[in-house]
């Protein structure tokens, strides 16, 4: 894919960012399901991260992380930053600690426990069996956009380029105490459910609410939120919001993927629409292959049909948003994510490497030290 002309950006679009967090319990380090005063104290962390906010999830051994709205990488990174830092002290005054980790190493018997929500009752009814084992922790990323339409182009632009974020994501090789063989075993548990992966390239935002108004009218949904596709157009904001990728172990992971995702959106935004070269079949296939083997495998390159090394493909992918990224002060930080990456791994490798000389515990050892960071 050719490399856009570079325009000077004067404001940057808005991004933001969502992170679902694990609690295990601090002397057993199994999963701890908080009960409803523990639940309300680490919910009065909202008179002190705001803006943002800290909310309950799906599931009852879970927290999520919601960033107020930025225009700035540095300034992302100091408060999400701060914002673990705070859910961290606050989840020691109830013997839990988070963890950042797509995937828990080591799953309960038991069913899981859902927090009691009108909303996660529901799920619970329509896909018991998916519910009871969902220990799924994500990250999605909200960049700013005008309009529907505006909308609908930028998420035909990030289809070719979703692969790529689910490989530099990679963070959940473990399911049930086993190497599951995958980098992102979370993507995986996902295609399970009724909607997900690949969303359709769409001609215009008609089409787009004419697909929706179809899926919906399978009755395998509860509603528009319930679209799991790996990017799609938020409900709730003047946003696209990509779900493709695991929780990051650090801030500064989470916002270098999270300008990378704005620097795509600003090249598709500010240039001519092109037609899709891609099919979906081709798109879902490099996505299995991304979340089989990471940064560490080989990807389709879909418009090509080339089965290419995922890092000369990540390589594609800078080159495609570079001008966005210098425009937006972000080139030097998401190439030294990359660069990190490749030498260092993702999560998924890090994961890997403290599970054989430690087992669970020195997995759960390892995020806990980078979750502030």
């Amino acid at each position: 894919m050719a490399r856009p002309p570079e325009r000077r950006r004067i404001v940057s679009r808005t991004f933001g960012i969502e992170e679902e967090f694990f609690l295990f319990d601090a002397h057993t380090y199994s999963l701890a399901p908080l009960n409803p005063e523990e639940s309300t104290q680490l919910l009065e962390l909202n008179t002190q991260v705001h803006p943002g906010n800290v909310q309950t999830e799906f599931l009852a051994a879970q927290i999520e992380i919601a960033t107020a709205v930025f225009q700035d990488a540095e300034l992302a990174v100091e408060q999400l930053r701060a914002t673990r830092q705070l859910l961290q002290a606050r989840c020691q005054q109830i013997g839990v600690f988070p963890a950042a980790l797509g995937t828990p190493p080591a799953l309960p018997a038991q069913p899981a426990r859902i927090t009691d929500a009108r909303r996660y009752d529901l799920v619970q009814q329509l896909v018991p069996g998916l519910a009871a084992e969902h220990y799924l922790s994500g990250m999605h990323i909200h960049i700013g956009i005008p309009d529907l339409q505006s909308g609908v182009r930028a998420l035909n632009g990030l289809r070719p380029w979703l692969p790529a974020l689910i490989a530099m994501s990679s963070n959940s090789p473990f399911w049930r105490g086993q190497d599951t063989g995958f980098a992102s075993w979370r993507t995986i548990q996902y295609r399970r459910w009724s909607i997900n992966g690949i969303p359709p390239h769409f001609p215009d935002a008609a089409s787009y609410r004419s697909h929706q108004q179809l899926l919906l009218g399978s009755e395998s949904l509860l509603d528009a939120g319930h679209i799991g596709w790996s990017a799609r157009l938020s409900e709730k904001f003047p946003t696209i919001e990509i779900r493709a990728s695991d929780v990051q172990m650090t801030s500064g992971e989470a916002v270098a993927l999270a300008v990378l995702v704005r620097a795509v959106v600003d090249t598709v935004l500010d240039h001519p629409p092109v037609p899709p070269t891609a099919s979906s079949e081709a798109l879902q296939l490099a996505l299995w292959q991304a979340a089989r083997s990471g940064l560490r495998g080989k990807l389709l390159e879909a418009s090509t049909g080339e089965n290419v090394p995922a890092m000369d493909h990540v390589g594609t992918l800078l080159d495609y948003a570079s001008g966005a990224l210098r425009a937006n002060g972000d080139e030097s930080r998401v190439q030294a994510a990359v660069a990190k990456w490749q030498e260092n791994g993702t999560g998924t490798p890090r994961q890997r490497s403290a599970w054989l000389s430690g087992g669970d515990k020195a997995v759960l050892d390892l995020a806990r030290e980078h979750f502030g960071q």
